[in-house]
Order: C-alpha cells, then sequence, then structure tokens
C-alpha cells in the first residue's frame, strides 16, 4: 500500500504524554440523508509499533510523530496522539465509501463486502458528534480572539470631548507676560497660581475620565479571557475524549480485520 495514499486530512499534534489539538481547517462535506459530514469520508488509521518513526503526508495533512503514536483521518480532518501503547500496533488501514485496503505482516489486503465496509466506518461514528464539538469550540475561541483584537484597538484609540480652553490659556499667558513685564503682588502671584490650578484641574479631570473609559475595555478583555479560558478547558476535556474512543475505535477495527481474514472477506493483493 503506498504510504503517501494513507492520509486525506490535516495534521494534529501531540502535547506531553496524551495532549492533543487539532491544527485542521472546515471545508464543506457532502451530507447524506442521515447529515452526517463524514457519510462519505475517506476514514485513514495508522499506528506506529514501538519506537517506529510514524510519518504520514498527503492532501492538506502532513507531519511526523517519533514513538508509540495513533493516527486517525476523516476527511479533511486528522489527529494524532502519542504514547497511546494500548492500542494495537503497526496498523495501516484506509476506509473508503467501497473498500478497505490495509497492511497486515507485510501483506497487503483488500476487503470489498459491502456489509464488512459499512461495520468499519459505523466504528467512527461515536467520533464524530465529539469532532465537531471541538470545531465549534476552536471557532467560539477565534471568535473570542477577534473580539478581544477589536476591543485592544478601541482601547489604543480611546478619546474624550474636549472643550476649548484656549481662551483660558490665552488669558493665563497675557497675565503672566504683564507680570513679567510690570512685575507682580502676591495677590496677582496668587491669582496667576489659581487659574494655572484651574486649568490642571481641569486637564486632570479629562484624563480621568479617558481613564474610566479604558478601564471599561480592560474589564471587557478580562470577561473575553475567562470565556477564552473556560473553552480551552472543554477543548482539553473532548481531546481526552476523542484519545479514548481512537483507542477503542483501533482495537474494534482490528478485531474486524482479523476476523475478515479469518474468513477470507479480505483478499491478499
Amino acid at each position: 500500500m503506498n504510504k503517501t495514499s494513507m492520509c486525506n486530512g490535516l495534521l494534529a499534534a501531540t502535547v506531553g504524554a496524551l495532549l492533543l489539538a487539532v491544527f485542521a481547517p472546515i471545508t464543506a462535506h457532502a451530507q447524506d440523508q442521515s447529515g452526517s459530514k463524514y457519510a462519505n469520508a475517506t476514514i485513514i488509521v495508522r499506528t506506529s509499533a514501538a519506537d517506529e518513526n510514524l510519518h504520514v503526508s498527503g492532501s492538506g495533512c502532513s507531519g511526523t510523530l517519533t514513538g508509540p503514536g495513533t493516527f486517525v483521518g476523516i476527511g479533511d480532518s486528522c489527529w494524532m496522539w502519542s504514547d497511546t501503547t494500548d492500542v494495537p500496533r503497526g496498523m495501516r488501514v484506509k476506509i473508503t465509501t467501497n473498500e478497505i485496503t490495509f497492511a497486515r505482516d507485510g501483506k497487503d489486503y483488500s476487503i470489498r463486502d459491502a456489509a464488512t465496509v459499512k461495520q468499519a466506518r459505523s466504528l467512527f461514528a461515536s467520533m464524530e458528534d465529539v469532532m465537531q464539538q471541538r470545531r465549534d469550540l476552536g471557532a467560539q475561541r477565534r471568535a473570542l480572539f477577534e473580539k478581544r483584537r477589536a476591543l485592544g484597538e478601541q482601547q489604543r484609540e480611546v478619546k474624550v470631548n474636549v472643550p476649548d480652553m484656549s481662551a483660558d490659556f490665552a488669558k493665563v499667558e497675557a497675565d503672566a507676560k504683564r507680570l513679567s513685564a510690570e512685575g507682580g503682588t502676591q495677590s496677582e502671584l496668587g491669582d496667576l497660581q489659581s487659574e494655572l490650578g484651574d486649568l490642571q484641574s481641569r486637564l486632570g479631570d479629562l484624563q480621568l475620565q479617558a481613564g474610566e473609559m479604558e478601564s471599561k475595555f480592560g474589564d471587557q478583555q478580562s470577561v473575553l479571557g475567562d470565556q477564552q479560558s473556560a473553552l480551552g478547558e472543554q477543548q482539553s476535556e473532548l481531546g481526552e475524549r476523542e484519545s479514548k474512543a481512537a483507542v477503542e475505535v483501533a482495537r474494534q477495527l482490528k478485531d474486524l480485520l482479523d476476523q475478515s481474514i479469518s474468513n477470507s472477506s479480505a483478499k491478499p493483493e
């Protein structure tokens, strides 16, 4: 089986002992009467053996995982998990709508029995809901990021209405020039200081007003940040559910392929 043909999707890499991230963009899929986005999608399953350097590449998907790992690609989306040592090793399986091709013990096999193909594809139904939920959460997080970015731009551009104080500044300037030319009494100097203090106070009020407006944007940023964090936690939980579902699917798929070899519905290529 050609290894390049084993991948149809976009790769997500692992983080830590068993972490998962989806990098796949969302594109349109034809839907059947049941409404499944993946009804006609090609399904790819690969698992590495021991410390094998598992590499997958192809249209829209490319990546490498060193060590025990599992790859699942469905349509335009694909995932990779590391350290899933409890799944069958060395699996190379491709499932289309009418055929299963796989490698076993150095031999290539194909299954064209419609019932077996349908049964194999049905194993992945449990993953579809979680996949869509992760996709939806990702879209929500991106939308929140855009809102935070827009708020940041607004925050940097905060402006307050500044009244025309040019006449007040002109009077202070004129009084200062007169006192400079003629000299001034203590009372006159006090009056000038009072005028300057009034202008400073008015400017301080405007600064306070601008600060309050910026603070409101900051509060909104904080709320959006909390929402992003909550969505991130949900994504992490869904990632764990996906990994567990993938492990169970890989086990069931191996059993199905073993049975197909035993009953000769799997034909050597």
